[in-house]
């Protein structure tokens, strides 16, 4: 067999470009800024307790281990939800579908209800005791793992208990926007 190189190689790319800025400390804002160009996936936290179901909008959730089957969310430290998943010990995560930015805008309001919240959304109770939505894209019942100090937020993680999905297109955050994926 004899090797014959190419007759011409192909052009390199582009070298990449610069940041249109560099912080050395970034103050908040700035820090927001940049992360807003990370896009993820808008999921509702839902719990149970003595005084009801709570629930709550994150984009910090994601898997952490198949082995044993574990998933990270981070919840803010002031959140009220926070304490109630904690005292009951299982929560749900609903992975919200395209058209349902109005659940996830509800969940995210400090300023609505937990009963108006959950009104808005078919839901009902896992085998294992946590809330899920009958319309999500994908959920997660988990029993809480651990939970880690992460700055002004908790970090929660979660080992599966149960779960199951369907088809369809998944509500993203980006840009401090709601959006599809094309």
């Amino acid at each position: 067999m004899t090797w014959r190189l190419p007759a011409a190689l192909p052009p390199l790319p582009d070298p990449p470009r610069a940041p249109t800025a560099v912080f050395p400390r970034p103050s908040q804002q700035e820090f927001r800024d940049v992360l807003a160009h990370l896009p993820a996936g808008v999921s509702v936290l839902t719990t149970d307790g003595a005084h009801g179901p709570a629930g709550l909008t994150a984009s910090a959730v994601c898997s952490l281990s198949v082995e044993p089957p574990l998933l990270l969310a981070c919840v803010d430290n002031r959140s009220r939800t926070l304490a109630r998943l904690l005292d009951h010990g299982t929560f749900a995560v609903n992975v919200l579908r395209r058209d349902q930015t109005d659940v996830a805008r509800a969940f995210a309001d400090p300023g609505t209800g937990q009963d108006d919240r959950f009104a808005m959304v078919p839901h009902r109770r896992a085998e294992q005791g946590a809330i899920v939505f009958d319309d999500a894209l994908a959920w997660l019942s988990c029993r809480v793992q651990d939970t880690f100090p992460g700055g002004d937020h908790t970090i929660v993680t979660g080992r599966v208990q149960a779960l199951s999905h369907t088809h369809g297109e998944p509500l993203v955050w980006h840009q401090r926007g709601f959006r599809g994926l094309a």
